[in-house]
């Protein structure tokens, strides 16, 4: 239980730090656009990138600094992007940015597209659920691992849900072109802050290698 705890609460703790893969999900939800399959959909790449992670590749990838490194830099790449993109939607004309977000559903297999791709090509996902857990998991053996991600899994589907319906009931409060600027600002904000603390572990360890 205590191994199952701890998987439970450090999972948690990742997930909840906001980034570009829970600000989609806060988007979808105020939309009402398919916000269960979006939750789901980021709950089953979890899953799978967990145990990838938990049963040995994460200790591998532990011990190169090679990858580490360029996971790291691809992270600070995307995130930026993902900052400037946003940081450019909330300087749009107020109008068309209520018609665009408010006015408009994608189709559910290209919402399920967007989460897949805006997970899986985001490099942060791959330092949270596979470096740094299996990272964690390095010491335990096949049952406490398994125990491990359970909880790691549990805490995901808690967050996503959670993250997903609280943001699916806020959607009232977006009827407003202004909340959108702040929302897209605030977005742009975090996304830049992140960046920055990439750049730091990027060079703390090239700092290491060299």
């Amino acid at each position: 239980m205590q191994i199952f705890l701890q998987g439970f609460l450090i999972a948690f703790s990742l997930f909840a730090a906001i980034g570009a893969q829970n600000m989609f999900v806060i988007k979808q939800g105020i939309l009402k656009n398919h916000i269960f399959f979006v939750c789901l959909t980021c709950i089953l790449c979890d899953i799978v990138l967990v145990n990838i992670g938990v049963f040995g590749v994460g200790e591998f990838l532990a011990k190169n600094k090679i990858f580490s490194i360029i996971l790291g830099i691809s992270g600070t790449l995307f995130v930026f992007i993902y900052g400037i993109l946003s940081l450019r939607s909330a300087f749009r004309a107020n109008q068309s940015l209520v018609l665009t977000q408010m006015g408009h559903k994608t189709s559910l297999s290209k919402t399920i597209f967007q989460t897949l791709a805006l997970t899986l090509i985001n490099p942060h996902v791959y330092l949270d659920t596979i470096l740094i857990l299996g990272a964690v998991a390095l010491p335990f053996n096949l049952e406490e691992k398994i125990m491990f991600s359970v909880g790691i899994i549990s805490a995901s589907c808690a967050w996503f849900l959670c993250l997903g319906f609280a943001s699916h009931k806020a959607s009232v409060l977006f009827k407003n072109p202004k909340s959108w600027i702040f929302l897209n600002t605030i977005t742009a904000l975090v996304m830049f802050f992140i960046t920055y603390t990439l750049a730091r572990f990027c060079l703390e360890q090239l700092q290491d290698f060299l």
